[in-house]
């Protein structure tokens, strides 16, 4: 037999309501939170649905069944919502994964017990009908185990609740939804417990099906429509909350809605000190417009320390939140700027002559061809002093070597206070120096060497040496001359005008050209 009474609406729309808020709680399902929602929807139409049929039979067994059919909803619903609070609150808690498996013991082992209740009658000692006006209604007596099973449950809900409230306790979050964590779960358990109690007018109806339908009225609208799945952490799992590297989430106005531990550790004194602050307030100076771009990685100095900033678009939409991955690229930069350092020193080693700290032979001929190519191409002058100390090896014999380097160190010196900052000094070999001298003609050229011959002969060896000595050079000076095929010819004009120099009574100037 069929009936449909008042009675059976509540747990109808309890039905619908849970279908309806399932839908919606699928478009969240990939966010930490959304899976175990829907699952508690599922659960609490699994509850609804076999005890909306059950109100509209009049048969004992097929009011039997569907009771029983009931319990899977029945025994899941506290599983599901301890669930929740546990994925909401991982970031805060981090419990065990293990913990839902345990905490599904008990209920699993009251479902066995009400659907083989014949067998043993722990569930139930005994059921009836009867009639109420036009209703026909199961009374069900309650076993030792439907106790145990129900505080277990109330123990489940208030357990995973109060976890729940210590978690959202950490976030800064509107208060209507706070109030819809609290409250959903608290109108289920009073209207199952005012169902069970002697205060019952109606034994054989179970007004938790009413509650369930005010509970996911406010879940849905506390906790899916006020967004409080969108405000926990959206990357709140084991990977990114273990990870070394800080991660900071913000909203499209720059807030912060979450941040990893080791942004917390970083620079913020806890949780609850840098979640909803505008992250300007968190890290100052930090370029917001730049690093939000997710085409370029910004490297942002923070303290100290130098940080790789990489955004992420959480979504599609041109107001998405943002995750901000900081990557400490401090001692990279620095091995990298010790490597372009090393570099250089070994560029200028290969270019440099060890002992007086100036151009060697080989970078001087790749110079003096570059500047001949530009005097060739534009016409413009250049000209090439070299210059060789006179008697050296008389130094060398009378008072060593160490005195000799040290002369030699003294004519760079000399070299690098007479000439000018676009002159190349070098260091040919042995006692042979040269200068190239860009954009200088005879008169240029000579004048500079008579000035670097003076500047030779005057410099204070004795205090430099601790020797008593006397040093001067001979200098051979040459200029680019039009008939000039090739860049060496000024280098053998030059060197013909220092042996003209050396031949006439050294300590003396000649030019030379072709």
């Amino acid at each position: 037999m069929f009936q449909f009474t008042f009675w059976s609406i509540p747990p109808l729309a309890a039905a619908l309501l849970s279908l309806i808020a399932l839908r919606r709680a699928s478009d969240r399902k990939h966010i930490p939170g959304g899976q175990p929602l829907r699952f508690l929807f599922l659960a609490l139409f699994l509850w609804a649905a076999p005890l909306a049929v059950e109100t509209m039979l009049t048969d004992e067994g097929a009011k039997v069944i569907a009771s029983k059919l009931a319990y899977l909803g029945i025994v899941l619903t506290p599983v599901a919502w301890f669930h929740f609070a546990l994925t909401y609150s991982r970031g805060v808690l981090k419990p065990s994964l293990n913990i839902s498996s345990l905490i599904a013991l008990v209920p699993l082992l009251s479902l066995i017990c009400a659907w083989t209740n014949e067998w043993h009658h722990l569930f139930w000692t005994d059921w009836y009908l009867i009639q109420n006006n036009e209703h026909v209604g199961l009374v069900m007596e309650r076993g030792v185990w439907f106790t145990i099973h129900s505080l277990y449950s109330y123990g489940l809900i208030i357990a995973a609740t109060a976890i729940l409230i210590f978690s959202l306790t950490q976030f800064k979050l509107k208060k209507q939804a706070i109030a819809a964590a609290i409250g959903a779960p608290l109108i289920v358990v009073l209207t199952n417990i005012y169902s069970l109690s002697s205060y019952n007018p109606s034994p054989w109806l179970d007004f938790t099906t009413l509650g369930s339908f005010i509970a996911i009225l406010i879940l849905d609208r506390g906790i899916l429509a006020e967004g409080l799945l969108n405000s926990i952490p959206v990357v709140r799992d084991r990977l990114v909350e273990r990870l070394k590297d800080p991660v900071i989430v913000i909203s499209n106005d720059g807030a912060i809605i979450d941040a990893n531990q080791s942004a917390i550790q970083a620079w913020a004194r806890g949780r609850t000190s840098i979640l909803a602050q505008p992250i300007s307030s968190v890290i100052e100076r930090l370029p917001i417009e730049q690093v939000v771009d997710p085409a370029a990685n910004s490297i942002v100095t923070i303290g100290k320390r130098a940080f790789e900033v990489a955004a992420t678009p959480l979504n599609e939409s041109e107001v998405s939140d943002i995750a901000l991955l900081f990557r400490d690229v401090t001692l990279r930069l620095e091995t990298e700027r010790q490597l372009r350092q090393a570099s250089l020193t070994l560029d200028r080693m290969a270019h440099t002559d060890a002992l007086t700290d100036l151009f060697n032979r080989r970078y001087f001929i790749e110079r003096l061809d570059e500047e001949f190519d530009r005097v060739s191409r534009h016409g413009s002058s250049m000209s090439v002093l070299i210059y060789d100390l006179d008697l050296f090896k008389r130094i060398n014999d009378t008072y060593g070597h160490d005195a000799g380097d040290k002369v030699l160190k003294a004519i760079a010196q000399v070299t690098n206070q007479v000439k000018r900052s676009t002159d190349i000094a070098c260091r040919l070999g042995g006692e042979e120096f040269a200068l190239l001298l860009p954009e200088t003609d005879k008169k240029g050229a000579i004048r500079l060497a008579q000035r670097l011959r003076k500047d030779i002969e005057a410099f204070p060896y004795n205090e430099y040496t601790g020797e008593a000595l006397s040093v001067t050079a001979s200098i051979g000076v040459a200029t680019v001359a039009k008939s000039a095929q090739e860049a060496q010819t000024i280098l053998k004009n030059a060197d013909r005008a220092l042996y003209k120099a050396k031949n006439g009574g050294r300590n003396m100037v000649c030019y030379d050209t072709d």
